[in-house]
């Protein structure tokens, strides 16, 4: 474990600094509350690993709070994949202590040491402390950036990909920023040694099995040479791609606004767009919305040849039975909507439920869609008094008929009322049940207005 030049803690600036160095705390202020616009009376929590950069912006965090007066708080995450991993938990500790920062620590299991798994280990952990409203605070920086635009462009990734480190982004109901890209990894350290501050050193930063490390140490050091502005340059090729990328949000945003859609649904976790509404948007620009619109959800991002597919089932939906996969999501296309869910196995059949109090609502689904009556549903069971309400699946009902009387073909009729295929053996119906014969009354099915029920689908 490396620490820096001393162990003083305090903020103090070194002897004999003269103090006409741009002061960065002074920076990162305005880029926070001016640039990104944000509330300087917000709960600031800071991603705080021990390193250079970190420490540096949690040290700058301490000082603009004797300013500001918000509240601030420190997070360390300990992956476990290096021997001195509780040495570098106890020094964060430490530094929090003498800062007088609460710190929050969690030690992970990884199943795997891949960077992307500890990431989203990591971030997973984050979302779980910060509130809504607070601000995380990561402590990336120029380099970072240009990185980050190299590895993606190798990848042949879109301009997404190309400006991933964002400034600011929303982040489960709080705010994501990064106020240090505009700052090169010299002048933090340059920041570092005139407090004095203490910091430890990652070994895996230097192991080249990493692609990240081997572009840091091998196709950085090559650019700098052929170019020596070549980090700030790509890092404002970086800047720029988000603010273009931005452009692109606002246009999905605009025309997602003219398309319906359906919410989740509780019974297969599916989302539906009606595809049939963007017909006749250009190809850019469905493809575009799609991206955000899956984004939006916290769902897989297609890739290039798999969109592709996606616009040319938009153009000649395929069978109703036809299922389209990639990434853990299946995509299928009915009646104009293109419904995305998780790859799984078909939902068993829902099990039988006597609806025996109408003044009493059914939760279903683990209470995800709550079922309550209509008056016209409480005049219906006034008038069959002998008869049984309850809800059941289509494989559980004999001799099934319609209210007026007669046989009903259940398949025909949900198909014509609207109900998607893959969910016709497993949505409840309401039926009213009578000796030897079942009244289908409507499918509870929040995709379908029904004159018998209200449904919700609780928050």
């Amino acid at each position: 474990m490396t620490f820096s030049v001393n162990d003083n803690l305090t903020g103090e600036r070194s002897a004999g600094d003269t103090g006409a160095k741009p002061d960065l705390a002074g920076i990162i202020a305005a880029e926070l509350f001016t640039a990104l616009k944000l509330n300087s009376k917000a709960h600031y929590y800071v991603a705080y690993s021990g390193g250079v950069d970190s420490s540096v912006l949690l040290h700058c965090m301490t000082r603009l709070r004797s300013h500001y007066g918000f509240e601030l708080t420190a997070l360390h995450v300990s992956h476990n994949l290096q021997a001195e991993s509780v040495a570098w938990a106890e020094h964060c500790t430490r530094v929090c202590e003498q800062l007088d920062v609460t710190c929050k620590q969690t030690a992970l299991n990884l199943d795997s040491s891949a960077e992307a798994s500890a990431r989203t280990a990591r971030y997973h952990w984050f979302s779980e402390q910060v509130e809504p409203g607070a601000v995380l605070m990561t402590a990336h920086h120029q380099q970072d950036r240009a990185e980050t635009l190299l590895f993606n462009l190798m990848r042949g990734a879109g301009s997404t990909g190309l400006s991933s480190l964002r400034a600011k982004r929303a982040f489960q109901g709080a705010t994501l920023v990064r106020p240090m890209l505009g700052q090169t990894l010299s002048q933090i350290i340059d920041y570092a040694k005139r407090y004095r501050l203490q910091w430890v050193e990652d070994p895996s930063n230097d192991d080249q099995a990493y692609s990240r490390n081997e572009i840091r140490h091998q196709v950085i050091p090559s650019l700098e040479a052929f170019r020596s502005d070549a980090i700030q340059n790509i890092a404002r090729a970086a800047a720029n791609l988000e603010q273009e990328n931005g452009l692109l949000r606002e246009i999905a945003i605009c025309d997602l606004v003219e398309v319906s859609e359906h919410p989740k649904h509780p019974l297969d976790q599916s989302h539906a767009l009606c595809v049939a509404e963007i017909s006749h948007l250009s190809p850019a620009r469905q493809a575009n919305l799609l991206r955000f619109w899956l984004r939006s959800l916290d769902l897989h991002s297609p890739s290039r040849r798999f969109l592709a597919t996606l616009m040319l089932a938009i153009d000649e939906p395929p069978t109703s039975t036809a299922v389209l996969q990639e990434g853990g999501q299946q995509f299928r296309f009915y009646k104009g909507f293109m419904y995305v869910m998780p790859a799984r196995e078909p939902e068993p059949p829902f099990t039988t439920v006597d609806w025996s109090n109408l003044e009493q609502p059914i939760g279903l689904f683990h209470n995800k869609l709550r079922v309550d009556s209509t008056q016209k549903l409480r005049e219906l069971v006034l008038h069959e008094r002998a008869a049984n309400l309850k809800l059941a699946a289509r494989a559980q009902l004999s001799n099934p008929q319609a209210l007026q009387g007669h046989s009903l073909n259940l398949k025909k009729w949900m198909q014509d009322i609207g109900v998607p295929p893959w969910r016709r053996q497993s949505v409840p119906l309401l039926t009213v049940s009578k000796p030897g014969r079942d009244v289908v009354l409507a499918p509870v099915d929040q995709q379908i207005q029904t004159d018998w029920v209200s449904l919700e689908c609780p928050i």
